[in-house]
């Protein structure tokens, strides 16, 4: 956000919602229109913010949706919205993730990756329900026009399949490592998640990347 604010008019008005301030920058390093604020888009927002802004956008959200909560989430989000509003849901089938052997002829074919977005998975499917949405149908029902969803993997870039990975691995381990903590019959132990993530790291280290696709998807309120 900070760095659309660099590349908008200042009249452009910016705010973040999210769960938690836990992750947020001090107020004073924000250029003078972001805002960042407390608020659980899986929950209606407060009347008062009710048609406030022209453009609402979604970004990776899966690990905590399940059946019956996209469809409730984006009405929320789009009560949001003033007539002829868009919103732009930016998300990543994480569930299809797996690993691939590199370009190295050292690569491993990527197995622990694999193995750890699976188990992931399979937890959070048990816990939560996961899946993934047909995003054109989804907006469709919510009443939504002038639909476009554009899709793209993540190592559609080779100079950029090492970083998605990093990035997954480092999520991924971070969950099974709390999941483990709570010594729950069918999650790894704590020793179990060190060594598969050692393996995982191998993996990486190799040339081995993880794969998914990136779904951007938009549409546009009745005016």
């Amino acid at each position: 956000m900070v760095e659309l604010a660099k590349i908008s008019p200042q009249t452009y008005r910016l705010d973040g919602y999210d769960i938690s301030d836990a992750s947020f920058s001090s107020a004073d390093t924000l250029p003078s229109n972001v805002t960042l604020n407390v608020g659980d888009f899986k929950t209606p927002f407060p009347e008062h913010l009710h048609g406030q802004y022209d453009l609402v956008n979604i970004r990776l959200v899966i690990s905590i949706m399940g059946e019956g909560v996209w469809e409730s989430t984006l009405r929320n989000a789009l009560t949001l919205l003033k007539p002829g509003g868009a919103i732009q849901w930016v998300e990543g089938n994480f569930i299809t993730a797996r690993g691939y052997r590199g370009a190295s002829p050292t690569s491993t074919k990527g197995y622990y990756l694999t193995l750890a977005r699976r188990k992931v998975n399979s937890v959070q499917k048990e816990r939560i329900g996961l899946n993934f949405p047909d995003f054109i149908n989804l907006f469709q029902d919510a009443g939504l026009h002038n639909i476009e969803e554009d899709v793209s993997s993540t190592d559609r870039l080779p100079e950029l399949r090492q970083k998605f990975t990093d990035q997954m691995v480092g999520a991924l381990f971070r969950l099974l490592k709390n999941l483990a903590s709570t010594k729950t019959e069918g999650y790894w132990s704590e020793e179990e998640v060190d060594g598969f993530h050692e393996k995982a790291v191998a993996d990486m280290q190799s040339g081995a990347y993880l794969r998914w696709d990136l779904h951007v998807t938009i549409g546009f309120t009745s005016k």
